[in-house]
């Protein structure tokens, strides 16, 4: 027995407002298709968000008919269920026009009784559950599972209560379990609790093998008498997910590999991975001043792919512009992530305390003598000088001088180089007009004290 486990494939995700990428996201679920055909799998399982919306749109269903066509024309079936992404309340989705159009079977809680070469159905509590079933050979698998659910309805309705397999089976769930999140991703905060819904032992034992889907990252270990198993996503989903990192120790950038991108082929129960070439996304974090920042990140693009999309997290105890910086990065795609944090104050214990003039700028440091005369003429400066241009002319008369103003450069910016493709990225956010106070006296007051 040989089938394929695929999961996360997000047909028509256009991922930065690039059209192009869903396309790349089509062509990768193409070529695990292809490769799974080729490999001469008895059948091929989608673990959730074939889909990254759960109302994609006409061209996005047109590319998955022609691509779930091609095991259709090798007669191999294909068993899916709905993840997050693409899971609906309604009572038709996408999958069921694929199902209708013979291109997969849907797997799991259904309101209908459902019967076919490959489906049948078992009536709960719950509803119909419909499992799938596979004979070659005069074996049979049984293949159970259900569309994502959330932490809520599974704490009503255990795992262990809705499942219980029968001889050879396999169950296919979109779901996040603690543990194993934990694992590839480090200890999680309970607030974090949209990472996972159910925990190891919420699964139900005695399943030969658990394909599991919804997190992005390639994961493989044992449960019970089976094997459990991440495909991950077929592309890469943002920069966590990245191919390489490089982080600045002081002295060198240090490489740090990231998971690879594919399915698994598993035969006689053993899972294979088979990995997919996809776009390469690097991601580089640099601690330094601008001098060091630029002479490193000159001597690491040469090692960056010029198709690569890039990520530049820098950081610094006060601002600086990185523009120059992203100019040095000759990559398809360069987002650029700044963390300017000045130095908190030592607390007395035998450090160095820096100068006011040091740690704050001008403005701010007007701001603080401002603000210590606690009367409302001050705080009127105050205002003006954070909401208005009337503050240079105030400044101007009280000081007889113009004290020039400092822009911080924070936030996050993107760029996109054209590298002979018309598609191309642009920021096209724009600033909100800040809006002035109609009488700022109430403000003032309640800044002297008056409430």
């Amino acid at each position: 027995m040989k089938f394929a486990h695929i999961a996360d494939v997000h047909l028509g995700f256009e991922q930065y407002r690039l059209p192009y990428r869903a396309e790349e996201f089509a062509e990768a679920f193409r070529k695990a298709i292809e490769k799974a055909v080729e490999g001469r799998v008895d059948f091929i399982l989608i673990a959730g968000d074939l889909f990254h919306s759960s109302r994609p749109s006409p061209e996005t269903i047109k590319e998955a008919i022609e691509i779930l066509e091609i095991p259709k024309g090798r007669g191999v079936p294909v068993f899916a269920i709905e993840g997050n992404h693409d899971r609906t309340q309604r009572k038709v989705s996408a999958y069921h026009l694929l199902e209708k159009l013979g291109l997969l079977n849907l797997i799991g809680l259904r309101e209908e009784k459902v019967e076919n070469d490959y489906l049948t159905s078992e009536k709960t509590k719950r509803g119909w559950l419909v499992k799938g079933i596979f004979e070659k050979g005069g074996k049979t698998i049984e293949i159970h599972g259900m569309k994502y659910m959330s932490a809520a309805w599974l704490e009503k309705n255990p795992l262990k209560e809705v499942f219980r397999p029968e001889g050879d089976s396999i169950l296919m769930l979109h779901q996040g379990v603690r543990e194993l999140v934990e694992e590839m991703m480090g200890k999680l905060p309970e607030s974090q609790r949209d990472y996972y819904e159910i925990r190891l032992g919420d699964l139900p034992k005695g399943y030969l093998y658990y394909a599991l889907g919804h997190i992005h990252r390639a994961f493989l270990t044992s449960y019970d008498i089976g094997k459990l198993a991440y495909p991950g996503s077929l592309q890469r989903w943002d920069f966590g997910d990245y191919e390489m990192r490089y982080r600045w120790d002081g002295r060198v950038f240090k490489p740090m590999a990231g998971s690879p991108k594919g399915f698994y082929i598993v035969e006689n129960w053993e899972p294979r991975f088979v990995e997919l070439k996809v776009r390469p996304f690097i991601d580089v974090n640099i601690t330094a001043d601008p001098e060091t920042a630029k002479r490193e990140l000159k001597s690491l693009s040469a090692k960056i792919p010029g198709e690569a999309f890039v990520r530049l997290d820098i950081r610094w105890d006060r601002p600086y512009d990185v523009s120059g910086l992203v100019e040095m990065v000759r990559a398809r795609y360069v987002y650029v992530r700044t963390r300017f944090e000045r130095k908190r104050l030592s607390g007395g214990h035998g450090g160095d305390v820096p100068k006011p003039e040091e740690y704050f700028l001008p403005v701010e440091l007007k701001a603080i003598e401002l603000t210590g005369e606690k009367n409302v003429e001050s705080m009127d400066d105050v205002v003006e000088l954070f909401l208005g241009e009337g503050w240079d002319k105030k400044l101007s008369k009280k000081d007889g001088r113009q004290e020039k103003r400092t822009s911080r450069v924070v936030g996050e910016e993107t760029k996109e180089r054209k590298t002979g493709d018309k598609n191309r990225g642009e920021n096209t956010s724009k600033k909100k007009p800040v809006k002035k106070p109609g009488k700022p006296s109430n403000l003032l007051s309640w800044l002297g004290g008056e409430r």
